[in-house]
């Protein structure tokens, strides 16, 4: 049943210090714009007062906003319920440490009124704590603002520039990892393969907050979460594995497998596991994935090297991963 004309899902996890900003952003919209909207904050088993910020600030307010508490399943899971419980015609995910740029929003609820497509994109600015700067990723180079363009887009956009049409979501039980970190990857790209169309609009939306030392970029944290990154590339490779006759969702993929790929060893490099590298190419290949030989990621290939010649050359190539794993405060052979 759709009675919204967009859902604003908010992932919330311990975030009581940021989260205010993120809720009054949508709450300095003005009154007029509410009936197109609903927010639906999902708590993910917070253990501080995230909850109790949000319920003073939308007490006596006409906004429609919905606080869903349940144990905590990791990032995936909060995305999974808000997709259960979402009313809107379109989907989009707010995390609940970053925040809407209120002029830009309104518009994008304009434009949603008078379109019908699968997928929406719309810029989004990278917000950076630690030297009080803004980067603004747009996408006007690559797409024509305005114009609904039949298939899918030529590569794979980020999550914060992405609003999906709630039905595809739904009707094709899409579901995101839970208790993993770093499902973005799985939200960009497993609707991919239903996506008949998409539309681009030029309007800076999301405000991306970063600098966090919790943060799940923060290299520290993958490095203690490498399993968890590890969870999410088996996962695109096996989708890879379903769609790979498929040229243009390949041709996406491809690109984000070398990017998950090269990631992943690097990180298995930092915490000494060796035998993981070797696994996880054995895994690509399982899946018709193959790594192709890339100067600019060095580390990977000279992995890839060691995998194919079992280790023939390690008298070589183990000097020189060693040297990389040392830079990164790990241990690859001896």
């Amino acid at each position: 049943m759709q009675d919204k004309l967009l859902t604003i899902v908010v992932p919330t996890y311990n975030i009581s210090q940021y989260i205010e900003k993120c809720i009054n952003s949508f709450l300095e919209i003005n009154a007029e714009y509410y009936k197109y909207f609903e927010v639906i904050v999902v708590n993910d088993g917070s253990t501080d007062d995230s909850v109790e910020v949000v319920e003073s600030l939308v007490k006596n307010r006409n906004m429609n906003i919905k606080i869903i508490s349940k144990e905590n399943g990791g990032h995936g899971s909060t995305i999974n319920k808000g997709i259960k419980e979402a009313k809107g015609k379109y989907f989009k995910v707010v995390d609940g440490d970053d925040w809407v740029n209120v002029d830009n929003f309104k518009k994008l609820i304009d434009k949603l009124q008078t379109v019908d497509a699968d997928i929406i994109i719309t810029d989004f600015s990278e917000q950076h704590i630690y030297n009080n700067s803004q980067i603004i990723i747009d996408f006007k180079d690559e797409f024509v603002s305005d114009k609904k363009i039949i298939g899918i887009p030529r590569r794979r956009i980020p999550m914060h520039a992405l609003t999906y049409k709630t039905s595809i979501l739904k009707d094709n039980n899409i579901k995101i990892s839970e208790k993993t970190f770093y499902v973005d990857m799985e939200y960009t790209l497993l609707p991919l393969k239903y996506v008949k169309d998409y539309i681009y609009y030029n309007l800076d939306v999301y405000q991306y907050f970063l600098g966090r030392p919790d943060q799940s970029m923060n290299i520290n944290v993958m490095k203690k979460k490498y399993n968890h990154h590890n969870r999410v590339t088996r996962r695109i490779l096996d989708l890879y594995n379903e769609v790979k006759k498929e040229d243009k969702l390949r041709i996406i993929l491809d690109d984000a497998l070398e990017y998950l790929v090269n990631k992943q060893c690097l990180l298995f490099l930092m915490n000494g596991k060796k035998i993981e590298v070797h696994e996880l190419f054995k895994y690509c290949e399982r899946n018709g994935y193959r790594w192709k030989f890339n100067l600019a990621e060095k580390t990977t290939t000279l992995f890839y090297i060691d995998y194919k010649t079992k280790g023939i050359l390690r008298f070589i190539i183990n000097p020189l991963i060693n040297k990389k794993a040392k830079k990164l405060g790990g241990t690859y052979a001896d």
